[in-house]
């Protein structure tokens, strides 16, 4: 299994939120060779449910338990440039995780970041709406279930 997609191009990313609502960005190359921070993504498999992709990667990510979804999804919308965006695309999942010492054996660096640093820094999803995203759910205001992201 290939728990993180290359350059974003996941079907599924993770937003993994300690306590203190912060972020865990990876790196899977590393800071040091000039790669970008991240969400931890993953494909899904052909046919395989969004929701199962990201319990995969959970369970990829930490032992069994230690991270659990949250109840928001963000939808980003499949779309080629100058059409109209279509069925599919890529999704956000929210997560919790018990403490940030759980994801010690995610093998690639890591680091926890204020929710409002993630969108500044997290390349390649291009999600205008990322920063919003994190502040709404953070602060309550996005309600459960599924939002559209652009």
């Amino acid at each position: 299994m290939r728990m993180y997609a290359p350059s974003g191009a996941g079907d599924v990313h993770l937003v993994c939120f300690d306590r203190q609502h912060r972020v865990a960005l990876i790196c899977p190359g590393g800071p040091d060779a000039g790669h970008p921070w991240m969400l931890p993504a993953v494909r899904r498999g052909k046919s395989e449910l969004y929701r199962r992709a990201a319990r995969r990667l959970a369970c990829a990510m930490a032992p069994a338990g230690a991270i659990r979804l949250g109840a928001v999804t963000g939808r980003i919308r499949a779309a080629a440039p100058g059409t109209t965006p279509q069925r599919g695309g890529r999704r956000i999942f929210t997560s919790h995780v018990a403490s940030p010492g759980a994801l010690r054996g995610v093998g690639v660096p890591l680091v926890w970041l204020p929710y409002a640093q993630v969108a500044d820094l997290a390349e390649g999803l291009e999600v205008v709406d990322l920063g919003l995203f994190l502040e709404g759910y953070v602060d309550g205001w996005i309600p459960d279930g599924w939002i559209t992201l652009q």
